[in-house]
This record gives C-alpha cells, structure tokens and sequence, in this order.
C-alpha cells in the first residue's frame, strides 16, 4: 500500500540540489536509497551549489556514502572535494568520540552527574558506526544542583568558559534559574561542550525528561557513556529540531536514522511515548519532514492524524523554508522574516496556555543579561526594566564590530 503523501503549497517544491542531498541522507544503505540518489541525480544539478548545500548542512559524510554507493556520475573535482571533507569529519568524530570517553571517566571518578545526547552516543545509536554523523561539539546533561561541580570538572581537564564569561562560582551558581546551559571550550584540542542542565529552555516542553530519567549505556571502543533510554532520547532529538526550524538537514538524518530499522508500528510507539513525555507537536514534525524528506515509512493512519493538526503541519512548513532557505546554502540571518516565523513558532509547539504564557517569557529574557548583570533576587525586577536598553546596547555593539577599519 502506499503511503499518503504530506500536501504542501507549490512553493515548497525543494530544490534539486538540496533533493540530491535529502536522497543520500537516507539510512540504511539500500537499493531504494541508491534508486533515489541517481533519480535525484538525473536531473540538471548545479554542483557548485550542491557543496555549498552539503556544508550548510553538515553532511559530507552521508553524501559522500550515499554518491559512492549509487555510482551517481559527477564532476570528479566535486567528489573529490566531498570525499575530503567526508574523510575530515570522520577523523573528528573518532577524536570527539575519545573526548566523549574522556569526559564521562572524569565525571564518574568525581561522581558528578552527566550523560550525553546526540553526538558520539547517538551516531552509535542511529548509524551503527562513527564515521558518518558529523559533529562539531559535544553536549552533556548535569543537574542544576551540580553545576559548579561540573565546571570545576571541565576546568580540571584544561576546558574554559566562554560563554558566558567572566563569571564566578556565585554567578555562575545562578544560571539555571535563567539559563539551560553555557559553553566551554578547550584551546589546545579545539572542543566545545554545551553543559546542560536543562535540555529545553521551556520548562513545559519534555518536563519529565529534564531530570531522574532512566539512561543507557552506549560502547565507544573499549569504554561506555551514558545517554537517555530510547523514547526520550527520541523525543529530545525531535523537539531539539524542531526549535531550531531543523536548519540543518543532520538533525533530521539522525531522527530518521535512528527509526530506520524499527517497524511502523515501533515508530508510532516512540511517537507516542514522546507525546507523553511532553514533546507536544515536535515528534510530528519529524516524522511528517522524515516521511517527506528522507523515505521514512510512517502508517497511514498515522501520518493522516498528523496532517489533521494544522498547527503542525504549518511547522512543517516553517521548518521547509529555514531548509531552503537561498536554496539550502545559508542559514537565515538573526534578524529577518524566516527568523521572525521561527520565533513565532516556538509558541504553537505545545498545546496548552502554561507552555504559551512561558514562551513568551522566555522571549523577553535574555540569560546572558542576566548573567552578566546578576541583580540580588530581591532586585531581579530592575532586569525587566534594563532589558530594552541591554539589547540596544548589545545590538550597537555587533554593528561597531562589523563595520570597517
């Protein structure tokens, strides 16, 4: 029986380029992904845009799996070029891979609390090997208890924080009650790693999974890290793109990746699960871009009671142009229309008045602000009077560093 197609306005027609991209993405290797990379290949396909396409969306080494396997014809200075890059993101992998080991030993010998979404954990999870997902950072989860802790770790192993800077214990103490993470980076081996203490910045979006979720253990060579159980890592990867408007092809290919070699019916299961951990609409949204996009096979019935919700299929549809956006070779600045869609769709995610009202709170506070100002608890209502002049303040300062001489 085939599968009802997701209908969508004319505009949505996608790029070939992007297309050609889309059909090697698919997972597993298999004769039906090789048919639809030499379909999407048989048309006239602008190769200089097909690279830039491929680096937006960092998937050089799906694309060069996907090329190599279906014998598709193309300029050999393109394959060359995409075999590189492939070759160069599998290295970094292997080196994130034993960063990832690293950290975790670190962490357990000091016994505070950490586990690891996306990244190495799930290239094992989705794709079996390491060599495929590219990755440019590594993300782990602590508890909001923990957090000086954890930084003292990362300190210990030569990491530092820069984002946001210039902090103290105190301060830094402070940022969960405003922030869901930071950034800290290490000079000598180049890595970024998001700390985590919440994975969603809308405490009413996947609010069961932000803490005392069950993990499992994940082999990196001879070692293990830990990582969410199945369903909600599976609905923290679908609300993850979803927020992000799924600007980047990867995140998809890992979602649908990680379903591929699961029956309809256990896809509709870890739909449901994902539901039920307070995903709201965002697992939808994957399945619909994963069915239309990268050959996912979802039930019919299914995929007719997620087109019924309009409010998800217009994410769909937001998520569409941030894809494609000027063909699928830049991501969308800051500040214009696409973005403006986007920030707008954060507040149809979850159904429910609790979910909206935080939004838009979250909308108006920016937590570098507030950390960087940390105002006593008794005087945090001074922040929401400072926040417009803030923002000017920040704003001028991005156009006096872009402009010259």
């Amino acid at each position: 029986m085939s599968l009802p197609e997701l209908v969508l306005p004319p505009e949505f027609a996608l790029p070939p380029e992007f297309a050609l991209v889309a059909a090697c993405c698919r997972w597993p290797p298999s004769p039906a992904r090789d048919a639809a990379v030499r379909a999407a290949a048989a048309v006239a396909i602008r190769w200089d845009v097909f690279e830039r396409v491929v680096t937006q969306h960092r998937v050089a080494g799906l694309v060069h799996d996907g090329l190599r396997r279906a014998g598709a014809a193309m300029p050999p200075e393109t394959a060359a070029r995409i075999a590189a890059v492939a070759a160069g993101a599998a290295r970094t992998a292997l080196a994130m891979a034993r960063e990832t080991v690293r950290l975790q030993q670190a962490f357990d010998g000091a016994a505070v609390p950490a586990l690891f979404v996306k990244g190495s954990s799930l290239a094992m999870l989705a794709y079996g090997e390491l060599g495929v997902k590219q990755s440019w950072d590594i993300d782990m989860l602590t508890t909001p208890e923990a957090v000086v802790a954890a930084r003292h770790v990362l300190e210990d192993l030569g990491y530092d924080l820069r984002q946001p800077v210039g902090l103290d214990d105190r301060r830094f103490q402070r940022l969960p009650e405003f922030s869901k993470e930071c950034v800290f980076f290490h000079p000598r081996l180049g890595t970024s790693v998001e700390l985590h203490w919440r994975l969603i910045g809308n405490r009413f979006l996947l609010p069961q999974i932000n803490r005392g979720q069950p993990t499992q253990d994940v082999a990196l060579g001879g070692a293990a890290v830990k990582t969410l159980q199945d369903e909600a890592l599976f609905a923290y990867i679908c609300a993850h793109g979803t927020v992000h408007a799924w600007v980047r092809l990867k995140w998809l290919a890992d979602v649908a990746a990680f379903l591929s070699r699961r029956d309809a019916g256990e896809v509709e299961r870890l739909h449901r699960a994902a539901v039920a951990l307070g995903a709201g609409r965002t697992p939808g949204v994957a399945l619909l871009l994963s069915h239309r996009l990268l050959g996912l096979a979802v039930a019919p019935a299914l995929l007719a009671e997620l087109q019924r919700d309009r409010a998800m299929v217009r994410l769909v549809e937001t998520a569409l142009c941030c894809m494609v956006y000027r063909e699928g070779t830049a991501k969308f600045p800051t500040y214009s229309m696409p973005a403006v869609k986007v920030q707008l769709s954060h507040l149809a995610l979850v159904p429910g008045g609790r979910y909206f009202r935080h939004e838009l709170a979250l909308k108006w506070t920016s937590p570098v602000d507030r950390a960087q100002l940390s105002l006593p608890r008794s005087l945090d209502f001074l922040y929401h009077v400072l926040r417009v002049p803030l923002w000017l303040r920040r704003i001028g300062g991005r156009a006096l560093r872009k402009k010259p001489g």
